[in-house]
């Protein structure tokens, strides 16, 4: 792979951090008037040294940040990716062998602090807002995914911030942090993937704590790196079969009181460890409120996870569109680059435009989550304050699905155009795009599916458009600086009439099959609002961003147009 800092030559990245996204407004929500470094100045507590006293602290804290993780991605773990994804993993004895290549590198992200980024700093983590961990999330999956996993899998333990006591969150996160913990959902189960109400693992009640019985699949990570320690964040019953989501309950199983029963031989994420695991009177320790488990605790934990694929599969998509430009201007047919070919100019160009969109979408609904979520912090707030976090959490809780389902689906579309401008080198294991177009697969099925991201998202679109709606206010929101655009009040009225169109289907199944095409047409006009939005507000690039727009308008209309089609077939 491209070996380079993958922060500081990343032009579109970069712009987003600079000149795109207005610190003024993130700043001071998260940093809540620079609280951490008042609280250092007083307790002198070493776990907030690093905390920012201004805004101008907190951007360059935030920039080094990125460079640092741009550094170890592009110019270390870019260059053993493709050994650890061809030397894959063993499962010998009960006990899952990582290639070392892959135990160094982790180590690397380990050391440069890069672990905890999802934790606040007195916790020990790096404290930084979700602006910022989606940009790490990008900068680190643009090298490899498996590698990622397992580093960025502790970021899922953030959910204890939210739902744990006092005295769990002081005695179990700082030990994830400084043991390097791997993290898993423990959700699925060999007869329950997405129906989780229905799961059967049991945890029964003794005198001297909680101890589960049952299985789980698809535990990624669940084993930890060689032997390291792991938790896992378990649902599991502890009401009757009858009480269904009501039942269900959180839990932390240390993977020291589990058995690993096997690996998943799979197509993508090698190195990626995919387990069976299985829990015999296994201890657990309770995380909130009893009966919370799916209805609150697991729900925003799938949330941040969601959040994390968009930020992959914008990454996969730029792994694969610098690979195939490079290969494009080196590799020489009929006397001249196969870049100047159209057809082949063709495929990278689209590449460049949706990509562009991607990042706006994953910048977007990171920047949701900050808007409501340290509003939350147990801080004293105003009414008025109250009520923009309220607003920003709808926004949230649909932008959320919509990223998710549509960075992976573009992920897997744009990685197969990558590996076209290769053409037969690209079918071969001598170049990093077959490894890209196998990893990219996953993206659209794992932290749930494109089918329950458009089900997530399809109420909060529908629902939102009434006349007080808050979709309505927030794509009125977006389309300020940009009444006068004609493609894209074409474009939105297209899309109006699509969700009217869908509300009035009268039969509830024919409707949910069509909810697939009203919350593409979402995305779209979302993520071209967003790309007109960093056309007018770009200084260095506004020509380029220009020319996305105009041909991104193009081909949305000639998509809603055509869903609207369908629609008023149904």
């Amino acid at each position: 792979m491209i070996q380079n800092n993958y922060f500081l030559t990343n032009e579109d990245l970069r712009e987003h951090f600079y000149e795109l996204i207005d610190w003024n407004e993130i700043v001071p929500i998260y940093e809540n008037n620079f609280s951490d470094s008042k609280l250092y100045e007083s307790t002198q507590n070493p776990k907030l040294e690093m905390a920012p006293t201004n805004p101008d602290e907190a951007i360059s804290y935030y920039e080094e940040i990125l460079k640092s993780c741009g550094e170890i991605s592009g110019m270390y773990v870019s260059q053993v990716a493709s050994v650890v994804d061809a030397k894959g993993l063993k499962f010998e004895n009960g006990d899952v062998v990582h290639p070392q290549e892959m135990v160094d590198v982790i180590q690397m992200y380990h050391d440069a602090g890069l672990g905890p980024a999802a934790f606040k700093r007195k916790y020990g983590g790096l404290g930084v807002p979700s602006i910022i961990k989606a940009m790490i999330a990008e900068l680190m999956y643009r090298s490899d995914s498996s590698i990622t996993i397992a580093v960025g899998s502790m970021g899922l333990a953030a959910i204890l911030e939210v739902c744990a006591s006092e005295e769990m969150k002081n005695e179990w996160i700082p030990k994830l942090i400084s043991g390097n913990y791997t993290v898993t959902m423990g959700l699925s189960e060999p007869d329950f993937g997405s129906d989780l109400p229905n799961i059967t693992t049991k945890a029964i009640q003794k005198d001297d704590g909680w101890y589960l019985t049952g299985t789980k699949r698809f535990q990624t990570v669940a084993c930890g790196v060689n032997g390291g320690p792991g938790i896992t964040l378990t649902l599991a019953r502890t009401g009757s079969l009858e009480s269904g989501a009501r039942g269900l309950s959180f839990f932390i199983v240390e993977n020291k009181n589990y058995v690993i029963q096997g690996i998943e031989k799979k197509l993508g994420i090698k190195a990626s460890a995919t387990c069976e695991t299985v829990f015999e009177n296994s201890k657990g320790y309770l995380v909130g409120k009893e009966g919370f488990g799916l209805v609150k605790y697991v729900m925003g934990m799938l949330n941040g996870a969601r959040l994390s694929v968009s930020s992959q599969g914008t990454g996969i998509v730029t792994a694969a569109y610098e690979e195939a430009l490079k290969y494009a201007k080196e590799r020489y047919q009929f006397g001249k680059p196969i870049y100047e070919i159209p057809a082949v100019k063709k495929l990278l160009v689209r590449m460049e435009r949706e990509l562009a969109g991607m990042r706006c979408l994953m910048v977007e609904a990171a920047y949701s989550v900050d808007k409501y979520y340290w509003y939350e912090d147990g801080r004293e707030v105003t009414a008025e304050e109250n009520k923009t976090a309220k607003f920003w959490e709808k926004v949230a809780n649909t932008l959320t699905p919509i990223s998710k389902y549509y960075n992976s689906e573009m992920c897997n579309d744009l990685v197969y155009d990558g590996l076209q401008v290769l053409g037969g080198a690209g079918y071969t294991e001598d170049y990093d795009l077959s490894r890209l177009y196998r990893d990219a697969r996953i993206t659209n099925i794992y932290d749930g599916t494109t089918q329950i991201q458009v089900n997530a998202a399809i109420g909060g679109i529908t629902s939102g458009m009434t006349q007080t709606g808050t979709f309505r206010a927030y794509l009125d929101h977006l389309a300020k600086g940009s009444e006068s655009n004609q493609s894209l009040t074409e474009i939105r009225s297209v899309f109006e009439s699509i969700v009217e169109t869908y509300k009035s289907i009268p039969d509830q199944n024919t409707k949910e099959s069509f909810s697939f095409e009203v919350v593409e047409s979402a995305a779209r006009l979302v993520v071209g609002l967003l790309l007109e939005r960093s056309k007018n507000k770009s200084k260095s690039r506004k020509e380029i961003r220009t020319k996305w727009c105009k041909e991104f308008h193009v081909d949305s209309l000639g998509i809603l147009t055509a869903n609207h089609i369908k629609l008023k077939s149904a």
